[in-house]
């Protein structure tokens, strides 16, 4: 009897040495190449042209505000392993170039009619590009023609993702002016112009209150409100991201409504719908809005 449980321990005692070396000496899971993006819409814009052979990294995490990012060391180690960055630049990048020294970028802004930004510094440019449509759309080929030419052999089935990628942002685009097409004020508060290439696509009109980059003195958010008074303005943005006191205030004297709408959210044709939604009707009461 001693000996059968003393011969099942050592069964169990072989088993598991085997197992041991076995694990130690299977490779470990290889791991996608690693494609980088600055904000999380271009995540979205990215991982449907590259298809599931690849992973996509948005620099910057959800709920974060790029303005103010300031990478952790783990996070640093993570990025360091893209290939290939797609980038709008943003101030946060310059800080990162120097560290990436093995990465290949794409500025996606080159040769794009950029808007100039509410910023004193003459050549600052809005950067929020990814809120116009047909300005994605541009994007998306230059994306395609950069994976075309590092993966060649993917190059069919990057095109075939474009076409079908081409098409949503056109019917999108088309959505967003049906739906604009009767409505008479487009004028809304933003607590930070992150809406111009959207004002730009579909007559639209933002009334910042953040001023020049800063929260509003209080002779400024007089302006703003006088400013919202004329034009009728019939609407308030929040951003998650910024401080909203002011649009608040002011909406509160307007007694109009504020909604919050994130445009760094990762599902941008669901920004898109929601913000057309919300300047169409304010007081809509629908989920998530």
């Amino acid at each position: 009897m001693h000996k059968k449980i003393l011969w099942v321990l050592l069964c169990a005692l072989l088993l598991c040495a085997l197992l041991a070396g076995c694990a130690k000496k299977m490779p470990e899971r290889a791991r996608k190449p690693l494609l980088l993006v600055s904000l999380p819409p271009y995540q979205t814009l990215v991982e449907q042209i590259a298809g599931e052979a690849f992973e996509v990294q948005a620099v910057v995490p959800l709920n974060t505000d790029p303005h103010n990012y300031e990478p952790t060391s783990k996070q640093l180690s993570e990025i360091s392993q893209g290939l290939i960055w797609f980038r709008i630049g943003e101030s946060f990048e310059e800080k990162l170039l120097p560290l990436l020294k093995n990465t290949k970028l794409l500025d996606l802004r080159h040769d794009l009619p950029m808007i100039q930004g509410q910023c004193k510094h003459h050549d600052h440019q809005d950067r929020h590009l990814w809120l116009s449509p047909k300005l994605m759309a541009v994007q998306a080929k230059k994306i395609t023609a950069e994976l075309s030419d590092a993966f060649p052999s993917d190059k069919e089935t990057f095109e075939a993702h474009l076409a079908i990628l081409e098409q949503e942002l056109a019917d999108l685009d088309q959505e967003i002016q049906e739906r604009l097409h009767s409505v008479e004020t487009r004028i809304f508060l933003v607590s930070h112009p992150a809406f111009a290439y959207f004002c730009r696509d579909y007559d639209c009109r933002q009334l910042s209150v953040e001023h020049e980059g800063k929260e509003p003195r209080p002779r400024e958010l007089e302006e703003t409100l006088h400013t919202a008074i004329e034009t009728h303005a019939t609407l308030a943005i929040a951003l998650p991201q910024h401080n909203n006191k002011g649009a608040q205030l002011i909406a509160e004297k307007l007694r109009i409504p504020v909604r919050y709408v994130d445009p760094y959210a990762a599902d941008y044709f669901d920004t898109m719908r929601k913000l057309s939604e919300l300047i169409a009707n304010p007081y809509a009461t629908a989920p998530g809005i």
